[in-house]
């Protein structure tokens, strides 16, 4: 923290950094009391978090007279002098010269004349694994309506992949909100809870001010290595977490922790569920060990042609952004010095150093890109050609929002590793004091209609349901229902269709993606709802299939109320935006179940 302290008055005495600042309104000249105090967890060259578009030659002062003439790429317009931007050429020229700038770049296949081999990872954990921006789950405005900021709810993520709905979910609340929320967080996979359970815990704990925490979530979520400030926060974090609940005979793993308002974190887990992600997280291998893994994954040879078909959907300046990322490691403005990032984030790594992550792991998997870009211009005048810049600024509001939100209300989190039929079962009978019987008011069961089928999800959950709520909601989504049908047509399985057609033009750059496109456009309702005999099994709890959703569409990109058969309406940015960007899955379909009192359903 001294240094931290040091290095920020150093900083403000330095006429010669303070004028490299770019484009935004600069900081006060005279820093408060508290921010000298602060952790040091920010992005910063002295820790200090990022709350504006810096010149790219802020922190590192190249030599060199020749000018960059490739004006607006990327991190060629931030400057905030011509001194500057020449001063930064040396360093800078490799990114001008690149071949990702080149319009006409072709992938590695069609370069050496050779047929592509397409792999798919066999990890199983990705931190970033989502076909859909982030969701609502409450959708209070549609649902309860007015009376609503006076109500309690009970929401459940029965199968809960990381904290985004929940962020979405919380950010929504109105800022007048008066009643109570308690939230369950469930997943099976350890270590996808535990990562929530810790990134939760270091945004939330009240010890660093929100905009270090939130900035510091950020990078627990998405970057593969951490400041040394940010690295020791996160052990002290875990010390809290975890401290001394090995030391005694226990079965169960139990923690109470407090938040920055009136409600707490609490996770119930077993012993040896906990096991293996405290391993993890007290490991000792360096950073060198882990960004090797890290590579060797995501150069893998095997991998190189489905990155290249990737890459191909991509325009110039995002194809550089995504080589910049993954290089450094590091979720930040392009032009941003990551030499402050010397630890491994060991909520990415085995405890041997092996990284857990997908070879196409992408950050912007599950968040709107239309939504992040407006955040880069807002926040920091940023152009959408810095997308992981604009992510990056999008993230930390959010998150900062989210943190702000626990602080003035009355929410509780409660975050537990048990397979989902078994919790549905244990909160049945009683297991989990918060969560008694038929009370909650929102459950989100993600995709596991695919995995255990809608009439074991409805058995489980249907009579979890609060009765007392008329807007009570069970959620699914699948993205298998048109697999495996009857006949391999590509109006009932484009699956087929597309492997077919894709084996016949494999030389083709992006063919997959625009064959998707193709298909989906044709697909139709999930015809299996009568096959399964659906609705007799939801009418014997009371509930039936809402044929007007009022949490999510029923497929991306058409209104909340749209009919059964309605196409997506989007136009080509938003096109790219979602399927190439953020690779969003338009065959995936939504459904929603309430009760059969519901007027609109009658």
């Amino acid at each position: 923290m001294y240094n931290t302290m040091i290095g920020r008055l150093q900083r403000q005495k330095s006429s010669e950094d303070t004028s490299c600042l770019a484009y935004q309104e600069r900081p006060s000249q005279f820093l408060s009391l508290e921010s000298l105090m602060s952790f040091g967890l920010g992005s910063g060259p002295y820790g200090e978090p990022i709350t504006h578009l810096m010149c790219a030659n802020y922190s590192t002062r190249a030599l060199g007279q020749k000018r960059c003439s490739e004006q607006g790429f990327i991190s060629c317009s931030r400057y905030c002098s011509e001194r500057c931007q020449k001063q930064h050429w040396v360093r800078h020229s490799s990114i001008c010269a690149h071949p990702y700038l080149e319009e006409n770049w072709q992938p590695g296949w069609i370069t050496q004349d050779r047929p592509p081999s397409f792999a798919c990872s066999s990890t199983s954990f990705s931190p970033s694994s989502f076909i859909f921006p982030a969701v609502d789950i409450l959708q209070l405005a549609q649902n309860e309506g007015e009376e609503a900021i006076y109500k309690d709810y009970k929401l459940c993520f029965a199968t809960c992949g990381d904290i985004r709905n929940l962020v979405k979910t919380v950010n929504n609340l109105h800022k007048d909100y008066q009643g109570r929320i308690d939230v369950l967080l469930n997943n099976s996979d350890p270590i996808i809870t535990n990562r929530n359970l810790v990134i939760l815990y270091a945004l939330l704990n009240p010890e660093p001010s929100i905009d270090e925490a939130a900035e510091l979530a950020v990078h627990l979520m998405y970057s593969s290595a951490l400041s040394a400030p940010g690295a020791a926060y996160l052990q002290r974090c875990l010390d809290d977490i975890y401290g001394s609940q090995f030391d005694g005979g226990d079965i169960s793993f139990r923690v109470s922790l407090g938040t920055r308002g009136k409600g707490k974190i609490q996770s119930l887990q077993t012993i040896a569920g906990v096991k293996q992600p405290s391993e993890m997280f007290n490991s000792t291998y360096g950073l060198a060990l882990a960004l090797k893994n890290q590579r060797r994954v995501l150069d893998a040879s095997e991998n190189m042609d489905s990155w290249d078909r990737f890459l191909s959907k991509l325009r110039p300046n995002h194809r550089m952004a995504f080589k910049r990322f993954r290089e450094t490691g590091v979720l930040a403005p392009f032009s941003a010095d990551t030499g402050i990032f010397t630890h491994p984030n060991r909520l990415m790594f085995s405890s041997q150093g092996e990284w857990l992550g997908k070879s196409e792991f992408n950050p912007l998997q599950g968040w709107d890109a239309s939504a992040v870009q407006a955040s880069g211009a807002k926040i920091a005048m940023m152009e959408s050609a810095d997308i992981f810049g604009c992510l990056f600024f999008h993230l930390k509001s959010q998150f900062r929002q989210f943190a702000y939100q626990v602080k003035d209300l009355d929410i509780n989190f409660f975050l537990t590793q048990f397979d989902p039929q078994i919790l549905a079962k244990g909160i049945s009978a009683g297991v989990i004091p918060t969560f008694e019987g038929a009370c909650f008011d929102r459950v989100d069961t993600r995709n596991m209609m695919d995995e255990i089928g809608i009439r074991r999800c409805l058995a489980d959950w249907g009579p979890l349901l609060n009765r007392g709520n008329d807007f009570a909601s069970l959620l699914m989504h699948s993205r298998a229902w048109h697999y495996d049908r009857p006949h391999a047509l590509a109006r009932c399985n484009p699956h087929a269709a597309l492997v077919i057609f894709t084996h016949k033009c494999l030389k083709i750059p992006s063919l997959k993606t625009k064959l998707k496109n193709v298909f989906t456009q044709g697909l139709r309702s999930p015809a299996f709802l009568a096959e399964e005999n659906t609705g007799p099994v939801a009418a014997a709890f009371d509930l039936q299939l809402r044929s007007g959703h009022r949490i999510h569409p029923k497929r991306f990109g058409v209104p909340l109320d749209a009919h059964d058969h309605q196409l997506p309406d989007i136009s080509k940015s938003e096109f790219y935006d979602l399927a190439s960007l953020c690779e969003v899955d338009f065959s995936a379909r939504f459904l929603e179940f309430g009760w059969t009192r519901e007027k609109d359903n009658i």
